[in-house]
């Protein structure tokens, strides 16, 4: 069901996730740099900024389930089953979420920063509303942004220009999340008015309402290679720099600083924060839940 590799204590496959160290042909440098090279020459997406031992990791732990013994057995199955690309993707941008992950982000987002924004917006008429859920995954994220933006607006949300726009580097993940149905374990920290008020039942999950929907457009989009998106009022980016080595992790938030408009809202994971880099164009609205505001 799993191998343990010869005079070692490191095992892989689908039961089992790697642990100890590992064997030393896996931190073959040549081999592991040409795997990522034809990664990013194939399906555009350039993991050499990706914390080295956690990418390691993942792509060995695929390897198990996948049969390989080696980085070059497992390119030569890219090459005979393209579609390994997309599940090898999914494997290194794992994706654990739920509605309103980190109840007390979302009550500060639900009772201030998120009505300030849209009474800001709607003074003058003919709101202009832009956010950007930065590593959607399957959308929990951005459709909990949509249901607080109706709750805020309520009977006026028709007169607002709300988009919301959700990315991620897994097109999978991204053509799931589109059909905005969950099971019952996404809900799990959800106050119950809203899922009784914004959900459908369905097979036993959850349907996110069109109210919502309309609101969500989800697109590929790499933030380290692709060109920033512009005139956010509000970014979240949670959970996403963890991956990253310290220089890309001051790349990226350049880039989010950059697609703000001045007085927007950028949150950040429970365990990130901001660089040297940006932090003085920034002020902390809640630093513990990491919540600021772009002076």
């Amino acid at each position: 069901m799993y191998k343990k590799y010869k005079n070692t204590d490191y095992y892989i496959g689908p039961y089992r996730k790697p642990a100890g160290e590992l064997p030393a042909y896996m931190n073959e440098d040549h081999e592991f740099k040409f795997l990522l090279e034809k990664i990013r020459r194939n399906k555009k997406i350039d993991f050499s900024g990706y914390r080295r031992e956690n990418l390691i990791r993942r792509i060995v732990y695929r390897m198990g389930i996948a049969g390989c013994s080696t980085y070059l057995e497992y390119v030569l199955l890219l090459n005979r089953d393209p579609e390994e690309y997309d599940r090898l993707i999914q494997s290194l941008t794992i994706k654990v979420s739920h509605f309103f992950r980190d109840g007390d982000v979302f009550r500060l987002l639900h009772s201030s920063i998120i009505p300030g924004i849209t009474e800001q917006k709607t003074e003058g008429g003919g709101a202009r509303i832009r956010a950007w859920s930065c590593g959607a995954a399957f959308g929990q994220e951005a459709y909990s942004m949509a249901i607080l933006f109706c709750e805020a607006l309520g009977p006026r949300i028709g007169e607002a220009d709300i988009r919301i726009t959700a990315t991620d580097i897994d097109r999978k993940a991204l053509e799931q999340a589109q059909w905005a149905s969950y099971p019952r374990e996404s809900m799990m920290k959800m106050e119950p008015y809203l899922l009784f008020k914004y959900f459908s039942r369905l097979n036993g999950g959850y349907v996110v309402s069109d109210r919502a929907r309309e609101l969500v457009s989800f697109i590929y989009h790499d933030i380290l290679s692709d060109r920033p998106l512009n005139d956010m009022d509000l970014i979240m980016c949670r959970n996403l720099l963890i991956y990253f080595e310290k220089g890309i992790q001051e790349r990226v938030l350049e880039n989010l600083c950059s697609s703000l408009r001045r007085g927007g809202f950028l949150v950040l994971g429970m365990t990130e924060s901001l660089g040297p880099g940006v932090s003085d164009r920034f002020e902390a609205v809640d630093r513990m839940l990491r919540v600021y505001r772009k002076r």
